[in-house]
């Protein structure tokens, strides 16, 4: 394990390519404990898919007692759920064990799950209220979409070209159609360039919940809301740059499965045939999932280089920590 002292003094008012470099130099430092954790943490995820093709398999075979599937299905869904708890429950036990490197107050791995685990639902709580935040965006910027694109037929005489859309017509308007593309393609561009800003003000949500004390499933998205006001254009560029970065993964995976793919042709299954659809599945989804595992961890480490950053600007928490020395083990 490097020295968290390291750590600490180069995460002081970073820069984006730091707190990349930052994020790096941390996993190199504890690899095997972050991976360990998310390999865990990803194997939770395995349950409701194992269980579905059992399932699958046993209705396929015996052909009956169909009427249990009114409580297979909500058993299922629970522990859908349940799995997805104890997943989030990990990722975040991977940033609190790197926020402990990062203010010089390593915690030991019992510690830190001590501290997570009862906040375990908490954690499924605070991404369930995201993901209804994102819906509500979703909602509005489909609305208001719909509200553009009628206002701009009525208004540039789409709706008669709609009408009568013959060669002649949309040749005679042509300028008209190029003017309506360019604009939807600019408010498109204008829901993105938004979505990113707004991606990135909540970036680390669930880092309040798994370092503060007294924090709630809604307090942690407020907290995080505060701490990256006026910060997130420069929070989107480190994520987009963290996204380069693991980009040659994603590419590697996708010559990887593609060359899978040849080699269950060169073993006589053909695109058609049931076994070809399922090995080929099957095998994307493992090489999907050893994917995940190493991204995973470095991705909340980014995430948690970024919420002690903010911190730091905002509230000195770096000195403030290295001033007032060792606390204990469960809290940070």
């Amino acid at each position: 394990m490097a020295s968290s002292s390291n750590f600490s003094s180069s995460t002081q008012a970073l820069s984006v390519g730091n707190v990349v470099s930052a994020g790096f130099r941390l996993y190199g430092a504890n690899a095997k404990q972050y991976l360990t954790i998310a390999l865990f943490g990803t194997l939770w995820l395995l349950l409701p898919f194992v269980a579905a093709i059992g399932v699958v398999l046993f209705f396929a075979t015996v052909q009956n007692y169909y009427a249990t599937l009114g409580l297979i299905i909500p058993a299922l869904i629970v522990l859908f759920f349940y799995v997805l708890a104890k997943y989030l429950a990990n990722s975040a036990l991977i940033a609190r064990l790197v926020f402990g490197e990062l203010t010089d107050q390593p915690e030991s791995l019992k510690d830190a799950r001590r501290f997570i685990k009862p906040r375990t639902w908490s954690f499924l709580s605070a991404s369930f209220l995201m993901g209804l935040i994102y819906m509500g965006v979703m909602i509005v910027f489909y609305l208001a979409l719909a509200i553009v694109v009628v206002g701009l037929l009525a208004g540039l005489g789409g709706f008669q070209l709609l009408q009568n859309p013959t060669p002649e017509t949309l040749a005679a308007n042509g300028g008209t159609i190029a003017l309506l593309v360019l604009l939807a393609l600019g408010f498109l561009l204008l829901f993105i360039a938004f979505f990113l800003w707004f991606a990135a003000r909540f970036v680390s949500f669930e880092l309040p919940l798994a370092v503060e004390p007294g924090v709630t499933a809604t307090q942690t998205i407020g907290r995080m809301w505060s701490l990256t006001k006026g910060s997130a254009w420069r929070i989107a560029l480190i994520l987009f740059i963290t996204s380069l970065v693991t980009l040659p993964l994603q590419l590697l995976l996708q010559v990887v499965v593609s060359g899978v793919d040849v080699l269950i042709r060169v073993a006589g299954f053909t695109p058609d045939s049931p076994t070809y659809t399922a090995l080929s599945l099957l095998i994307t989804y493992l090489l999907s999932f050893v994917l995940s595992i190493v991204v995973l961890p470095l991705w909340q480490i980014i995430k948690t280089v970024i919420y002690y950053d903010l911190r730091g600007r905002r509230e000195g928490l770096g000195l403030q920590l290295r001033d007032r020395g060792p606390q204990s083990d469960t809290q940070a």
